[in-house]
């Protein structure tokens, strides 16, 4: 049924009110016996009766001018649609909260009479005009669509339809900040959260931006008109918060433990007291729901616009899944929604601020207890748990604090640290069961464990020295004070994925005895500033190294075995080792210095060692292989062997992506090699 609506709309920064016709919602549709999210496109189609191929042909039909601007064509006319593509969504989150305007971009195949030539015709009066000749031609246009969703009243405007190109420039046309998919969820990547935590603090919490601040949930949940309530869930229940945008019956127990129903009002949290046993989970968990109304208001609106019930409210669990790629919407949207609360409470500059001046006060070292002491200060400071105030350490560049604050199995580690840096990604402990998983996958890992040089000690594979193990006095294995302050040194590192889900460990890479200094830098650091003594080093390190790489150019043996050994002896790197790097065995490795080496492999095997990049190419000459300039494979190889800093998986990734075999096949490569 049609209507008029008043409706704000924004217009140059500021809201402005417009009276729009409006279609209501069927009350009964096909989608409201479904059990899955639906895209804008399905709502408009199934609710509110949409014909997309309809509504472009009536625009050509009305405004022949603008679908010959479409084409490029400004004589065309009499346009025929013939094909319509399925529409990309485009929305903003930057919008009011009681329309949603939501476009619609198709490209179109159309069919029109356009002139061809210009023929002389005799008018009655003797003289002569030139009319043009008209023949069908097809050609393709983009439009766009836009439908102003009333999400709080369940209606929809009729589309404003122009071509994609002349349509005015606004924040949904642009989408380059806050914008959403299909389902009108947020699009999120890694640097988004820090503009989304900054967004939601401005426009509720403007306080916690201008120096350290705890985030109270239940003040930030006010400021939204959000009611939050302590309930006890039925018996069993795995939730901890729940948020309702609608009016909905829920069973909850009383103080005797009784069950009842209550009706429950829109825009209400609620907390389950049962799951919540301290302060900082309960604030973390109200704040997660609020994060929820901040970023996923739209979507479910949108979602309730198909009359389906069980849409009208999200829960909190206890049990965090783990999330893929091929997460649906509502899986993304929980990942959205268990990232972005620590954004919230702890606000990314002043946090970092915090945590210089924390570390200022002991001295500024990274040792495991400066981390510990740092990460128990922040979790006073913020008010968050001391796990949250860990791995926003590591995110925000404090990776040594993955070694404090570790529980294995429910047990508590050690706290443990390195002597030099701490490589990002990279943890030392592992559960036994994990490792278990991971020996099946990785033929690395288990070649290390089959050297019998490790023991499983407090979470740690270490080297089982006496200089890193000691037995207490109920001859119970321990790490010495020595080797938790060396981990690096000493025990098996893994490279790991997965922070605010499952950990999944992908990698393993056995320790060295000893730190070897590599003598061999294949990039340098020219920033000191013209006649300082920096300077003056800098341009000396430099020639240095030239002259050390120089060298051990003249030296290279003319067998690309003997050569590559060379350089690890140089090194002071293992083939085991070297392996690890390749992510190969050992006997894969051996295998390859058996045969003619491929392009790839020594592509690989450069980027391991990290060598320079004339090196690089004596080892291509010594295997007998050359850069092909017309060769796909051979460009993008000749990228990755220039490329500084880049890791051999990292380079599988890439190959990968681009649909190519990769440098090396992991387990497959003593078949495939």
């Amino acid at each position: 049924m049609r209507t008029y609506g008043l409706t704000m709309l924004p217009d140059n920064g500021s809201i402005v009110p417009v009276l729009m016709p409006f279609y209501t919602a069927d009350a009964h549709n096909s989608l409201e016996r479904g059990s899955r999210p639906y895209s804008v496109v399905e709502i408009l189609r199934e609710v509110f009766s949409e014909d997309f191929f309809k509504a472009i042909q009536c625009y050509m039909d009305r405004c022949p001018e603008g679908a010959a601007k479409a084409i490029g064509v400004d004589e065309a006319r009499n346009f025929k649609l013939l094909w319509l593509s399925e529409p990309k969504v485009e929305s903003s989150l930057k919008q009011p909260a009681c329309t949603t305007a939501v476009d619609l971009v198709f490209k179109a195949t159309v069919e029109a009479m356009v002139p061809c030539s210009m023929l002389a015709k005799t008018e009655g009066n003797g003289e002569q005009q030139e009319a043009a000749v008209m023949e069908k031609r097809h050609y393709t246009a983009d439009y766009r669509m836009r439908y102003y969703i009333g999400l709080w009243h369940k209606n929809c405007s009729a589309p404003a339809i122009a071509p994609a190109t002349y349509f005015p420039k606004d924040e949904i046309t642009e989408q380059k900040t806050a914008i959403t998919n299909q389902y009108l969820l947020p699009i999120m990547y890694a640097e988004d959260y820090v503009k989304a935590g900054r967004r939601m603090l401005e426009r509720y919490y403007p306080e916690a931006l201008d120096r350290p601040t705890a985030v109270d949930g239940m003040e930030l949940a006010r400021r939204m008109q959000l009611e939050v309530r302590r309930v006890r869930f039925e018996q069993g229940s795995d939730i901890q918060g729940r948020i309702y945008f609608d009016w909905t019956w829920v069973k909850l127990r009383d103080e005797s433990g009784n069950i009842r129903k209550e009706k429950i009002p829109p825009m209400t949290i609620l907390i389950n007291t049962d799951l919540c046993p301290t302060p900082e989970i309960e604030n973390s968990t109200v704040i997660h729901e609020c994060c929820h109304v901040f970023l996923d208001l739209p979507f479910f609106k949108l979602q309730m616009l198909s009359g389906k019930p069980f849409t009208s409210y999200t829960s909190r669990k206890r049990k965090k899944k783990g999330f893929t790629r091929d997460n649906g919407p509502i899986d993304w949207m929980e990942l959205q929604a268990e990232k972005l609360p620590a954004y919230v409470l702890m606000e990314e500059s002043n946090t970092k601020k915090e945590i210089e001046r924390l570390l200022k006060m002991r001295g500024g070292g990274r040792s495991p207890e400066n981390i510990f002491w740092t990460v128990c200060q922040l979790a006073s400071i913020f008010k968050v748990s001391r796990s949250m105030a860990k791995y926003r350490m590591i995110e925000l560049g404090y990776p040594e604090a993955e070694g404090v604050y570790c529980y294995i199995d429910n047990v508590r580690i050690p706290d443990y640290g390195c002597s030099g840096t701490w490589e990002r990604g990279l943890t030392y402990a592992i559960a036994l069961k994990d490792a278990g998983a991971l020996l099946r996958e990785s033929s690395t890992f288990a070649e290390a464990l089959n050297s019998r040089c490790y023991t499983y000690v407090e979470g740690h594979f270490c080297l089982d020295v006496e200089q890193y193990v000691y037995r207490d006095y109920r001859q119970i294995a321990r790490l010495t004070a020595y080797a938790r302050h060396h981990i690096e040194e000493c025990c098996i590192s893994f490279t790991v994925q997965g922070r605010y889900a499952n950990t999944v460990y992908e990698d393993a890479q056995a320790a060295r005895k000893k730190e070897v200094k590599d003598k061999y830098q294949s990039r340098h650091g020219l920033g000191a500033e013209p006649g300082t003594k920096a300077r003056i080093k800098e341009n000396e390190l430099f020639a240095q190294d030239s002259r050390i790489w120089a060298r051990l150019k003249m030296r290279m043996p003319e067998g690309i075995g003997e050569a590559v050994q060379l350089i690890l002896d140089e090194k002071g790197i293992t083939q085991m080792e070297l392996a690890m790097r390749l992510g190969v065995s050992r006997a894969a490795w051996r295998k390859w210095c058996a045969e003619r080496m491929s392009l790839r492999h020594i592509v690989a095997i450069c980027i391991a060692l990290d060598l320079r990049a004339d090196i690089g190419q004596e080892l291509v000459r010594l295997a007998g292989h050359t850069f092909l300039h017309n060769d796909e494979h051979d460009l993008l190889y000749a990228m990755l062997f220039e490329t500084r800093d880049l890791t051999v998986s990292r380079a599988n990734e890439i190959m990968r992506q681009k649909k190519m075999a990769p440098l090396t096949a992991g387990q497959d490569e003593e078949i495939a090699c």
